[in-house]
């Protein structure tokens, strides 16, 4: 398979919880990922056909840096010869970590079904347990990229990188603030962004959330979403209040980032072209957590994102803390 020559026809990811502005749309913007993708082996200025005005978004964004006389892309482009075998090793390195998590992920389903919300079992393994606890554990052991907002790097901080071929039915997870103790969190894919964009921006959401007797909220574009079961109680879960939710979240994380803080992940970073290891820790994460999810999902462990309608149970409610 032959790579995009434009990073914007690529799979971006940003691993930028903080962010103002992510990157993505600069690497869009005009002939942007063209020039991204030219330099990412490093190449002089006047092959580049970028305009000052655009390389200076680019500085400014941290997507390319000086080399000399010469501009280099500042962020991994992982092509097939990467990827390829990249996710071959990591399909074989996951399966002794989907035996560890199998227990937890199947108990975590028997509780959500007895709180008569099992349609968010996915939200919780995937959004929860994989893509916010585990992150959780990645950052005490200072493994992963500081993502502090600082006067050199104002809009974001992280990591970005670029993948192709993308990586079907991947997903992520989005932080709505609602209040000071609560935050509305959002299990995403391209398919249910924007709709998941509308509900977080429902005038008096929070309130919503909090008022027993509110069980259906209608976002800005007239789509139903229901917060409430027929018996008063919420449709989301509630986590980070230390119950068994979360005891079962985190025996899902744990092993997980055991096996990325040890010597066994080093086989997996032999792919990952930069000289960056907390970075290329985050690319090798979200394709481990990915393929994680997709081998409990084919042994029955874990249901599928929800799609179409009703997409409640990609939400959950974090308490206390905002990511």
């Amino acid at each position: 398979m032959s790579d995009p020559a434009d990073l914007a026809l690529w799979a971006l990811h940003c691993y930028c919880p903080n962010a103002i502005r992510t990157p993505h749309q600069v690497v869009s913007d005009g002939n942007n990922g063209r020039a991204l993708y030219a330099a990412r082996h490093g190449a002089a200025r006047r092959d580049l056909d970028i305009s000052d005005e655009q390389l200076a978004k680019l500085l400014e964004f941290r997507l390319v840096e000086r080399d000399g006389e010469r501009l280099r892309t500042a962020f991994p482009v992982l092509g097939p010869g990467e990827m390829g075998p990249l996710r071959a090793a990591l399909r074989r390195l996951a399966i002794p970590l989907v035996d560890a998590v199998e227990k937890p992920v199947r108990e975590l389903a028997t509780e959500l079904r007895r709180r008569g919300i099992g349609h968010s079992l996915y939200a919780m393994v995937f959004g929860y347990a994989l893509d916010l606890l585990l992150w959780q554990r990645l950052r005490a052991e200072e493994a992963v990229p500081d993502t502090t907002l600082t006067a050199e790097r104002p809009w974001w901080n992280g990591a970005f990188w670029a993948i192709h071929p993308p990586r079907a039915d991947s997903s992520g997870t989005n932080f709505h603030r609602l209040t000071e103790d609560l935050t509305l969190v959002a299990v995403w894919s391209d398919a249910t962004l924007r709709r998941l964009y509308d509900l977080a921006a429902t005038p008096r959401i929070a309130e919503a959330l909090r008022d027993r007797h509110v069980s259906v909220v209608t976002d800005p574009e007239g789509h139903h979403w229901r917060v409430r079961l027929d018996d008063g109680r919420s449709a989301l879960p509630l986590v980070g209040v230390g119950d068994v939710l979360d005891e079962l979240a985190s025996a899902i994380a744990a092993p997980v980032s055991a096996f990325l803080l040890s010597r066994a992940c080093q086989e997996a970073h032999r792919y990952i072209t930069t000289g960056d290891r907390k970075v290329a820790t985050v690319v090798i994460s979200h394709e481990l957590i990915w393929e994680i999810t997709e081998q409990l999902i084919a042994r029955g462990a874990c249901t599928r994102a929800p799609q179409g309608e009703d997409l409640t149970g990609l939400l959950f409610l974090l308490a206390a803390r905002s990511s």
